[in-house]
């Protein structure tokens, strides 16, 4: 009995894990239950031994997502550090192992309040990490930070010109790294590296 029951800890640990990734690289919509079990090399009518519906093992999924992804994953050192990975063509080009932020939005507003919650906690907590990268910064910046990046992203991805993705991603770093070092960094340190940046970064056309 008791191997039976840690076998399915273990697979539902594993249909969430599963959900979490197709839900940010196809959506919450375009997932099946049948897709997620696939995965785990089961039919759709074992899931419910597991989750009493699609709207249980979403909200699950969308927590574990920010837990393990993006901005949840690991804390920054710097604001730069942040932006810079962030931000970054490794993160445009892998959604499903990505922030749930940018890859689920489009989806929240259609979906159950459970998911919302789990969603908007995911928010909250985004919100509680960029304050610890940049704790000098007013609560107005926080906020505005995280759009900026969440929209920057999400843009990117969207767009079929590699320039222009590429462009949205730099110079959203460009615009807001001096802006949140400006609070952070001490005066002679900030200006080297305005310096250094400013020789490597060029407009898009």
């Amino acid at each position: 009995m008791r191997r039976s029951r840690e076998d399915a800890a273990r697979t539902r640990r594993r249909a969430v894990a599963a959900a979490s990734r197709l839900f940010r690289e196809r959506g919450i919509e375009s997932v099946s239950l049948g897709d997620v079990m696939a995965k785990l090399k089961m039919t759709a009518g074992g899931f419910y031994r597991h989750f009493k519906s699609k709207e249980a093992l979403a909200a699950e999924a969308c927590a574990l997502a920010f837990t393990s992804s993006g901005l949840g994953r690991e804390a920054a050192g710097s604001p730069e550090a942040m932006l810079s990975s962030y931000l970054s063509k490794a993160h445009r080009d892998q959604p499903s192992d990505g922030c749930p932020l940018p890859a689920l939005a489009s989806d929240m507003a259609r979906q159950p309040a459970a998911v919302r919650r789990a969603y908007t906690e995911g928010v909250r907590e985004a919100v509680r990490r960029i304050r610890e990268v940049a704790p000098a910064a007013d609560p107005t910046v926080h906020l505005a930070l995280l759009a900026g990046m969440v929209g920057a992203l999400a843009i990117s991805r969207a767009v079929n010109d590699e320039k222009l993705s590429e462009a949205v991603l730099r110079e959203t770093r460009n615009f807001w790294i001096p802006k949140i070092e400006e609070l952070e960094v001490p005066a002679p340190r900030r200006a080297g590296r305005e310096a250094a940046r400013g020789s490597r970064s060029a407009r898009f056309e």
